[in-house]
């Protein structure tokens, strides 16, 4: 997906007062709820003053996109990352300068110095070009008296106003919801950030950043939750609907959910499979996409709702990245770049969802579980193989000598004294903690991605890693349909194994090894390729 070509001249934004700037990024307040993440301490004041600074700095420099294909500018989510894990000033500094300036676009004054308002916000929507004219329209709206983070996120991204206007005002409709999960959901992790911080400047861009966003997911987000009307005639494929599929008004929890979508045959080998492009897969499959989504019984009207529901969307994030990218112990763990988006947006749900009424929360837990079933398909639909996943020995306990990735740590390990506990013998005596090490890979490693995922990961073990294997299987038996018996395997050491795993796949910068870089961006197609071969040697393709 390509945004458009910058201007032919260039004219680079208009610096921000230092008055503006220091409102926009003051210091950082504590998590907004118990469900946020917690912080882990810094080595003192050095490390919230070289956030700062480099926050403010790339709120002035840098554009939304680093090129012309929709790749966003991460530093921010990297710096409050590792930041957020306990890293001291220096590695912040050295993230933000090493890692993210020598590729970043200028920030850059709109096409014919347009200024957005309320009366033509709709009209500009969309395009790149215009990320600084929505900015500083967000500058003032986040800057007037009064305003609050809660006001800011009900207002532009969950009212029908900036959702779908009756009768249509403008040239497009505002659809901002849909624009918030576009493009591998990253303004949700922006405004995300925002929230759980504290910080006006990130709920600017962040917002500026939604605005200038596509709104490819029509079919979806906009047609299942703000006009569940349906106009359109059934398309081919949903006629070929199997019967064993609930009917509409089905209510569902969101494991059996996956369970039936993994049997249904028109995910297989269609030609959008083989092309995999998302947008075309929402084109062709959209409204069975609705279909399953809707069967989610998610209606929050309580804390109790609103935690039993996040519940579920985590676990099933876990299964469609961290199990999904698992092809037994002997092979390359398949960490997709794609599904693990999923899994460090839905870090920032508790932090939104503390700022935003409960109509909104079940609008936006319903719109991550579209967006997230709809990306699992388009990377190939891979299966959860748990009883295996799950019979693998956890570190710092040995695994197999024939396993790609040891569950041992690499490189010389210290000696214990003869009193540490548990014996100086024990894998525990050297690593008490295996997230420990993970977490410390994570701050230094210099891909901006990892600290996201493994922050999010720590998080929802620290939520739930006590649940014990089988603690699904009572509410799945409650929905009349067939439940999938691997999930009686499912339990909280699933964010441990796949923080592991995704930490021996991009490297023990750490303790020696290289960085690897391996994010998966194409094996998961692979899956669809081979169900497509199978249909055709079947006769069915």
């Amino acid at each position: 997906m390509a945004t458009s070509a910058p201007p032919e001249i260039i004219v680079p934004a208009k610096p921000s007062p230092t008055e503006v700037l220091a409102r926009l990024f003051p210091g950082l307040r504590p998590p907004p709820s118990a469900l946020a993440p917690a912080r882990i301490p810094n080595n003192g004041p050095d490390a919230q003053a070289a956030l700062l600074s480099a926050l403010r700095d790339n709120h002035e420099r840098s554009h939304v996109f680093f090129n012309q294909f929709s790749f966003h500018n991460h530093s921010a989510h990297h710096l409050l990352a590792v930041y957020a894990l306990g890293a001291p000033g220096p590695v912040i500094t050295a993230a933000y300068q090493d890692t993210h300036l020598d590729h970043q676009r200028i920030a850059f004054v709109a096409p014919h110095s347009v200024v957005i308002t309320d009366e033509n916000f709709t009209d500009h929507l969309g395009n790149d070009q215009n990320y600084n004219a929505y900015l500083d329209y967000f500058h003032r709206v986040v800057l007037q008296p009064g305003a609050t983070i809660s006001d800011l996120i009900e207002k532009y991204i969950f009212s029908d106003h900036y959702n779908i206007r009756t009768p249509k005002e403008g040239t497009q409709q505002p659809e901002m919801l849909n624009r918030f999960l576009e493009i591998l959901l990253h303004p949700i992790i922006h405004v995300g950030y925002g929230a759980e911080f504290g910080l006006l400047g990130m709920i600017a861009e962040g917002l500026a950043w939604t605005a200038v966003h596509p709104a490819g997911a029509t079919t979806l987000i906009s047609r299942l939750l703000f006009t569940p009307e349906r106009t359109t005639p059934l398309t081919e494929l949903e006629k070929r609907e199997p019967e064993w599929v609930p009917k509409s008004g089905a209510r569902l929890r969101a494991l059996n959910i996956l369970s039936l979508m993994l049997r249904d045959p028109r995910f297989f080998g269609s030609r959008v499979l083989d092309k995999h492009e998302f947008a075309a897969m929402l084109e062709s499959h959209g409204e069975i996409f609705n279909k399953y989504a809707e069967m989610w019984d998610c209606n929050i009207e309580s804390q109790e709702d609103f935690e039993k529901y996040l519940e579920e969307i985590i676990f099933a994030d876990m299964l469609m990245y961290g199990v999904g990218s698992w092809d037994g112990d002997g092979v390359e763990y398949r960490a997709d770049f794609f599904t693990g988006h999923i899994v460090t947006s839905a870090l920032f749900l508790p932090s939104l969802c503390a700022h935003i009424s409960r109509r909104s929360q079940t609008l936006l837990l319903r719109a991550h579980f579209l967006t997230s079933i709809t990306w699992w398909v388009v990377r190939g639909r891979p299966p959860f193989p748990l009883e295996e996943f799950t019979s693998t020995p956890l570190p710092p306990f040995s695994n197999s000598p024939s396993a790609k990735y040891p569950t041992t740590l690499p490189g010389p390990q210290p000696t214990p004294a003869p009193d540490a506990l548990p014996s100086p013998n024990s894998p525990y005596a050297v690593v008490p903690n295996p997230w420990y090490p993970i977490l410390a890979n994570a701050i230094v490693h210099p891909n901006e991605h990892l600290c996201k995922f493994q922050r999010a990961l720590a998080h929802f073990g620290s939520l739930y890693g006590h649940r014990q294997a089988g603690f699904v299987m009572e509410s799945l038996s409650k929905d009349g349909v067939e439940v999938d018996p691997n999930y009686a395997y499912l339990d909280g050491s699933v964010f441990l194994r796949v923080a592991w795993l995704t930490s021996a796949a991009l490297g023990w910068v750490v303790l020696g090894e290289r960085n690897t870089g391996v994010w998966n961006y194409q094996e998961f197609e692979q899956k669809a390729i081979d169900d497509l071969e199978m249909l055709k040697a079947q006769g069915k393709a």
